[in-house]
């Protein structure tokens, strides 16, 4: 059954029928994890559509992007860029990964500023080391973060979380959340102070 699955999210993917993978009948199981952390549903592209269009922005860089099929939901659907970096490039580039539905880049560590454009938010989705998190923002000149994760009572655990991260700075602020489908899991909005005391900057 996962086989098939797998088989269906592909042939979609291959047929670029993004609306078809986004409506797809999803059971809780060990290969939809593989291929995404959080399914989303149209709602949920569409917070992350209005963030990107109302600020202008020019698109989405997701760290930690997985097998991208997230990203590539979100691309479709916002017509948006989105950008994708991972770590561990010889396991992504091997026959035993998963399979990729956006190009992977993979970046020297630790972060520096000219792979953060500040042009773009950053996303975090199901992210769990909160060092390499500050890192990142610490390099990052922009102003919106989205930061996707478990709720409160979820019984899962990111770093950071979506609604407790540990930012190392004053300067951000949750401007809007919302749940995933059902799931207790949570798309959470940050920006930067400055962004929302100047919002026509």
């Amino acid at each position: 059954m996962e086989g098939d699955f797998l088989d269906t999210v592909l042939r979609f993917y291959k047929e670029q029928k993004w609306k078809e993978v986004l409506d797809l009948s999803l059971v809780e199981s060990a290969v939809t994890r593989k291929l995404v952390w959080v399914w989303p549903s149209e709602n949920n592209l569409l917070l992350i559509k209005h963030i990107i269009r109302d600020f202008r922005l020019s698109g989405v860089i997701s760290i930690g992007c997985g097998s991208g099929l997230f990203e590539w939901l979100l691309e479709k659907y916002s017509g948006f860029p989105v950008k994708g970096y991972e770590v561990n490039e010889s396991w992504w580039l091997s026959k035993y990964s998963t399979p990729q539905f956006i190009k992977l880049n993979f970046p020297e560590l630790p972060p520096t500023r000219d792979i953060l454009e500040p042009n773009y938010a950053l996303l975090f989705c199901y992210f769990n080391d909160g060092d390499a998190f500050r890192e990142y923002i610490r390099c990052y000149e922009g102003d919106f973060v989205f930061i996707i994760g478990p709720g409160l009572g979820a019984g899962r655990h990111t770093d950071p979380e979506p609604f407790n991260p540990n930012f190392g700075s004053p300067d951000w602020l949750l401007y809007k959340s919302q749940e995933v489908r059902d799931t207790k899991d949570f798309i959470a909005v940050y920006a930067r102070l400055r962004t929302i005391n100047n919002p026509h900057q």
